[in-house]
């Protein structure tokens, strides 16, 4: 599986959290050129991350409307690891976004299962 992180130029930290959650495939769009808004979400996508403050409106409408065609779940947020950490354990726990591990991991300092009731 794949996440998308859209938007910000260093996003280590993000990438961490996602791949801690047994994520194997990272794939990250700065957004800084015009041809974003036609690039196609990868094939193998099950997680859309915007972050907000760093993306053109064009792009994030653009992203969320392939996303919601797509019906991937999409995190909000800046870029800060706290508000990002928080909204992943919210869409994990709420059942949006499934895990492939069975491992359980740790985001921002809460342990949480990552096997999910389907």
């Amino acid at each position: 599986m794949t996440a998308l992180v859209v938007g910000g130029d260093y996003i280590r930290p993000i990438e961490k959290a996602i791949a801690g959650k047994g994520v194997k495939r990272i794939e990250h769009w700065d957004g800084r050129k015009k041809g974003y808004t036609r690039k196609t979400l990868p094939k193998d996508t099950g997680l859309v991350v915007l972050l907000c403050d760093y993306i053109s409106h064009s792009l994030a409408k653009k992203v969320r409307e392939d996303a919601e065609r797509e019906g991937l779940p999409v995190i909000y947020c800046r870029r800060s690891l706290g508000q990002f950490c928080r909204k992943l354990d919210d869409i994990i726990n709420n059942g949006g976004f499934a895990i492939t591990t069975g491992e359980e991991t740790r985001c921002c300092g809460q342990r949480i299962s990552s096997q999910l009731p389907k």
